[in-house]
């Protein structure tokens, strides 16, 4: 507030008022809980932003894009490509999964909270289809 960000302090003011919301449905909330909150939040931004660019909205593209940066401050740093696919790799060498959604479902159990959903699927599908 003293710095006079007011962007920064409109985000950070939204993520607060997300995490209230979100205590109504469950009141003791867990960091685990909280993290949940911004990583919602997170993929709204980025769906905004993919709707933005296709609009050619360039005004709110930037502020969209501002915001998921701030937000993604405040998250744990997600696992990158080559580790997703060393991890997919790992449990689809079990063999022990029929079909693609059995896959999904073991790696989005295992990395649940670590790994960004679209990176890992776009992952088992390279991996498991390849």
């Amino acid at each position: 507030m003293k710095s006079g960000d007011k962007k920064r302090l409109s985000t950070i003011r939204m993520l607060i008022s997300a995490i209230r919301y979100a205590q109504i449905d469950t009141p003791e909330m867990t960091k685990e809980d909280e993290i949940k909150v911004l990583q919602k939040e997170a993929k709204k931004r980025r769906e905004s932003i993919v709707a933005y660019r296709e609009a050619d909205r360039a005004e709110q593209l930037a502020i969209e894009e501002d915001e998921l940066k701030l937000i993604e401050e405040y998250l744990p740093t997600m696992m990158g490509e080559e580790e997703v696919r060393a991890k997919v790799k790992e449990i689809i060498g079990n063999g022990e999964y029929a079909n693609f959604g059995m896959v999904m479902n073991a790696v989005m159990r295992e990395l649940k909270g670590k790994a960004d959903g679209s990176v890992v699927s776009r992952m088992v599908k390279e991996v498991y289809q390849g």
